[in-house]
């Protein structure tokens, strides 16, 4: 008994693919690659300018700040310039008013010294005064303690004097107790002696 021969398995045919589909399926790619760029191109056109308009804002700010400092700059020159301004005025008004209390202390002092010579000279004129008007019981010393010239009394009671030719009251040139008026010279006299409690004045 004869064996049959095995069947021959033939595989099928493959299809062919049309011509036109490899050209478009290079074209669908090189759309989608170029869509894709475009995507990232715009992407990258918009972080650009959020990164300018970050920098012209970054910008802006410094140029504020400067000019701000510009502005702190100028107000610190003119505090300083005002307070240099105000310290020369104060020194200037109280020099000034040295100037001015020093002129007026002069002539204060001038009018004190004025006035100081006045009354020194009226002290004088009173105590020759005083002096041509004796009443109290003593020796005077005729031109130290009284001026020389004539007195006059109107009297009193027991009213007496004396003429001395020195201070000692017992060297008597002349002498008298008078109740009324009476006058005396004194030129040439060393000293004049009362008692009594009357009053002399110089007359002459």
């Amino acid at each position: 008994m004869t064996s049959s021969p095995a069947p021959v398995i033939v595989p099928p045919d493959k299809k062919s693919r049309p011509r036109w589909l490899r050209p478009v399926l290079y074209t669908v790619a090189g759309i989608v690659v170029l869509l894709i760029g475009v995507g990232i191109g715009a992407a990258g056109n918009a972080h650009t300018s959020e990164i300018n308009s970050q920098q012209a804002q970054i910008a802006r700010l410094q140029s504020t700040v400067k000019t701000d400092q510009g502005q702190i700059s100028t107000e610190r020159q003119q505090v300083t310039m005002a307070q240099t301004n105000a310290n020369n005025a104060m020194a200037t008004a109280l020099t000034q008013v040295k100037a001015q209390y020093k002129s007026k202390f002069t002539a204060l002092q001038a009018q004190e010294n004025k006035v100081a010579g006045m009354r020194a000279r009226l002290n004088r004129e009173l105590g020759v005064v005083a002096k041509s008007t004796i009443s109290a019981d003593g020796v005077y010393v005729v031109g130290k303690d009284i001026p020389a010239g004539i007195y006059h009394t109107t009297g009193g009671s027991q009213c007496y004097y004396a003429l001395l030719n020195s201070t000692d009251t017992n060297n008597i040139s002349d002498n008298n107790i008078v109740s009324g008026p009476a006058t005396v010279n004194l030129n040439g006299v060393v000293a004049f002696n009362i008692s009594g409690g009357c009053t002399w004045h110089k007359v002459g």
